[in-house]
């Protein structure tokens, strides 16, 4: 303790004359203790910490309904599975597309023959043998009959049939009663609807698919930081330093938070967020002037004014700052400062007090 003051007392005594810059020896920086860091410019800060929840995209879900009335044989997935497109969710047992396909056949049939017919006029109408009008009637038929034929094929794909089961129905023409229901997207099945044995009706909701490359984040902002944010505003993932953008802000001040809901879009490293889940983000303001980061430590109070002591080659020189943004072990800071410069992070309080017999108080 004699040996600090005894110090304290040389520091003020051989620079009484300095001008407010504090001149050290090697061995005397050494003996106090002082260490130094290098202030980092600052070109964005974060704002505190708001609660977000994550959310799935409207444009990413899909609802997999019964394309036909029909009972559940199997359900091939469950909740959590990742399902790619065409795969089959579900075979159904369905008397209805029975009939779909015998309409199918005998359209079919009714094509095949007036496909002859047609041709077979035309042949005789270009030798002469029939007249014109006889020929564009069954041209007529031939064209309705092909018309009915795309009506009962697309009535099989609505009901289910992929275009490799309705090749197979057309060359064996033989009826079968089940369906096999695919996603026709990749994504992950978020919710079953329906069990096996579970007779549905056409439309009756089967599963929930959700394609989960990109998510939401809604968060009720408070106004004055929704007053600077717009469209493509940055925010950060706090915890995960994953980054989105501002995709929606909100026009309604909700009564409970008095907050408004702004929406962000999350592109990377989904597969660490969970759909449902509450996280803390941040939104990334850029700065409107130049500030600086430095440590803690760095930062000292003299007459109610926020200070550092900066290294300089003519010694340590007193810094008035303003607090900016405090971010823990981390605060950012504004005054007359410049990048590469050094900080003075221990030692502080030798130096205030050196600073102070030197004539500032």
């Amino acid at each position: 303790m004699n040996y600090f003051f005894g110090m304290l007392l040389l520091i003020t005594t051989t620079f009484s004359y300095a001008n407010e810059a504090i001149k050290l020896s090697a061995e005397e920086v050494s003996n106090i203790g002082i260490e130094v860091a290098e202030i980092t410019p600052v070109t964005e800060s974060l704002t505190s910490k708001l609660p977000a929840q994550v959310t799935i995209p409207n444009k990413s879900q899909r609802v997999i309904s019964v394309p036909q009335d029909g009972v559940i044989e199997v359900m091939l997935v469950a909740v959590g599975d990742v399902v790619t497109a065409g795969q089959d969710l579900v075979m159904l047992n369905s008397p209805q597309i029975v009939a779909s396909q015998n309409d199918y056949l005998q359209s079919l049939s009714r094509l095949a023959q007036s496909q002859q017919e047609m041709q077979r006029d035309k042949s005789l109408f270009d030798d002469g043998i029939i007249a014109e009008r006889r020929y564009r009637q069954s041209f007529s038929t031939y064209q309705q009959d092909n018309s009915e034929v795309e009506m009962y094929k697309k009535r099989l794909e609505m009901a289910g049939m992929n275009s490799t089961a309705i090749r197979e129905l057309t060359k064996t023409r033989t009826l079968n009663s089940h369906i096999n229901v695919s996603t026709p997207t990749d994504g992950v099945v978020m919710k079953q609807f329906a069990t096996a044995g579970q007779r549905l009706s056409a439309a009756d909701p089967l599963y929930q698919i959700a394609e989960l490359s990109a998510l939401w984040l809604e968060v009720h902002v408070p106004l004055d930081i929704a007053a600077w944010l717009n469209i493509d505003s940055r925010l950060t993932i706090c915890e995960k330093s994953i980054e989105g953008k501002v995709i929606a802000v909100g026009r309604e001040v909700h009564a409970a938070d008095q907050g408004v809901l702004v929406r962000a879009e999350i592109n990377q490293h989904t597969e660490q967020l969970i759909p449902g889940e509450f996280i803390e983000v941040c939104f990334i303001q850029p700065a409107l002037n130049m500030q600086f980061e430095v440590p803690r430590a760095a930062i000292f109070r003299n007459k109610g004014q926020s200070a550092v002591f900066i290294k300089t080659d003519e010694g340590f020189v007193y810094k008035a700052v303003q607090i900016v943004k405090d971010n823990g072990n981390q605060v950012v800071i504004t005054g007359d400062l410049s990048s590469q410069q050094n900080v003075v992070i221990s030692g502080t309080a030798t130096l205030k007090a050196a600073w102070l017999g030197v004539g500032s108080e």
